[in-house]
């Protein structure tokens, strides 16, 4: 390789070191302020729990809880102060359906006004069906990263949100009580209700978030997060959700 070759290689060789050591010197005088977007895809886990009345609670107690998940985007932008950042974020959740039916027979022999005992057989059935959609969810969170000296830097924070939550269902109740010997119902019965309701409201709700910033460049990181909300009570259902996710966060 010539003179003229080798000074030239030097030359740019130099330039990229002071233009690299510029940047750096850069991100580190601004120590990552700025404001940031953040994409994320996110798994969520739902958990939703039912308060019967208390002469219901028993008979159906295994369709209290109903566990469900789903998966949608969410979009962040925020400000960073350093170590602490403030962020708006917005989901468009999918719908979450549930449903469970419950049949029961029982025999008893039972005493009437006339004194002659008589078997009779209980048939009672249960269907309960919902679907849950939060069509809207907006939130703010306070948010502080711990400065590892690292390009991993964890984070925790806490989160209130607004969500506008839409509930539909549909309870059915029959009762029916057969005289064994003569095969047929009592008087009375069967017995039916059924009860179909849709509702729609907003409710604030409370959480906290919690992962790890890996620092890829000095202005994007690579986002693995969880977040805990709760978004509380719709008439008698309460109503969480776990969340991780995944996604870029870039610092302009």
């Amino acid at each position: 390789m010539n003179t003229a070759h080798k000074n030239l290689l030097f030359s740019s060789l130099l330039f990229s070191s002071l233009l690299f050591s510029s940047a750096a010197q850069a991100a580190s005088e601004d120590n990552g302020r700025g404001p940031y977007v953040q994409a994320d895809l996110t798994y969520a886990y739902e958990h939703i729990t039912h308060d019967y009345p208390a002469d219901n609670a028993k008979v159906f107690d295994d369709s209290r809880d109903v566990k469900t998940h789903s998966t949608h985007p969410r979009l962040s932008v925020g400000y960073d102060f350093g170590n602490w950042r403030i962020a708006l974020d917005y989901a468009r959740y999918n719908t979450w359906k549930h449903g469970k039916s419950i049949h029961g027979e029982e025999t008893k022999t039972v005493t009437p006004p006339s004194g002659r005992p008589i078997e009779v057989k209980v048939i009672a059935d249960h269907t309960d069906k919902g679907t849950f959609k939060a069509e809207s969810g907006y939130g703010i969170s306070a948010i502080y990263d711990f400065d590892t000296g690292t390009r991993f830097k964890p984070y925790a924070g806490v989160r209130v949100g607004l969500g506008k939550i839409r509930h539909s269902i549909t309870v059915e109740d029959k009762a029916d009580v057969k005289v064994i010997s003569v095969n047929a119902s009592l008087p009375g019965y069967p017995k039916v209700n059924n009860i179909h309701e849709s509702r729609s409201i907003r409710r604030v709700g409370f959480g906290a978030v919690a992962g790890v910033g890996i620092d890829i460049t000095p202005n994007l990181t690579l986002d693995t997060g969880y977040r805990y909300h709760y978004w509380g009570h719709l008439e008698n259902t309460r109503f969480k959700t776990h969340e991780a996710s995944l996604g870029v966060r870039y610092r302009f």
